[in-house]
């Protein structure tokens, strides 16, 4: 069985609010299921009210609510109306006069196709825009994030360091043969010591020193093992904001398990010195 059709105003009616986006899911599905049924003035309607609807929803009045739009869109329905009457009634009269009102039909649906078009392609513009700002911005969180992982990863091998430093001094602890030397300040630094745990079946030690001054931008402290008035350069070095260091000295060759050296701190103009040309601020002796 057919179903029945529904009369025209309450037709116009859903139609109207179903161009709008203001229908609820149900009464949309039973629009749609009037429009399957719909007659051919019916489906004319339906086309006139989703190009007006559209002009309205881009016009350019302030956020215009969904009852003043409904209003109008039904307004322009009651105005087409009415002038399918006019030319009706003008089509009786002269043929000529009903040819020149299609033809301004197709003009004004014309004119609200490229007003359409004019609108979407503003639209578009700004999408357009805004994405270009989206890329921009992302791209600078990236670099961003680029500099954060590149500090992370020289932290990363600063701690590998000083876990591979902190090994080799527990490997030292494990001699047999330790022995400590201590260092006293000199005279350039009274203030200063420090400690030299050697092992001296593998030659080499775990040196700790503290109280150092600030070098300096020009000058750097060096390490030396002196014995027979030669001094033997073992390593340059630096030191933390409070004066302190700790490293490993593993080229003490020289030393042969001797039982009198002495172990000094010196600092040096350019940290590359051969001999001890600067001031001595440490000095300890390792005897019988």
């Amino acid at each position: 069985m057919a179903k029945q059709q529904p009369d025209s105003e309450t037709f116009k009616e859903l139609c109207a609010d179903y161009v709008l986006n203001i229908l609820e899911q149900d009464e949309r599905m039973r629009f749609e299921e009037m429009l399957d049924e719909a007659t051919d003035s019916q489906r004319e309607l339906y086309q006139r009210m989703r190009s007006k609807g559209n002009e309205l929803l881009f016009s350019d009045k302030d956020n215009p609510s969904p009852e003043d739009l409904r209003q109008q869109l039904l307004a322009a329905v009651e105005d087409w109306d009415g002038k399918a009457k006019e030319r009706s009634k003008q089509h009786a009269v002269t043929k000529e006069e009903s040819d020149e009102e299609v033809e301004n039909e197709v003009v004004d649906a014309e004119e609200t196709s490229v007003s359409l078009t004019l609108v979407l392609s503003i639209v578009l513009g700004f999408i357009c825009l805004s994405l270009v700002f989206y890329a921009f911005s992302l791209r600078s969180e990236i670099s961003a994030q680029e500099n954060i992982i590149d500090r992370q990863e020289e932290q990363i091998a600063d701690l590998e360091n000083t876990i591979g430093d902190l090994q080799e001094m527990l490997a030292v602890t494990k001699s047999r043969q330790l022995h400590v030397v201590r260092l006293l300040g000199m005279e350039a630094n009274p203030f200063g010591y420090g400690n030299v745990i050697w092992d001296s079946q593998n030659n080499r030690a775990i040196v700790r020193l503290a109280e150092l001054p600030d070098p300096g931008p020009n000058a750097q402290y060096q390490f030396w093992a002196i014995l027979d008035s030669k001094a033997i350069n073992i390593k340059s070095f630096s030191i933390d904001n409070n004066g302190n260091a700790l490293f490993i000295a593993d080229n003490l060759d020289g030393l042969n398990n001797r039982k009198d050296f002495s172990f000094a701190v010196t600092l040096e103009s350019d940290g590359e010195s051969s001999q001890p040309d600067g001031e001595m601020h440490l000095m300890g002796s390792f005897g019988k």
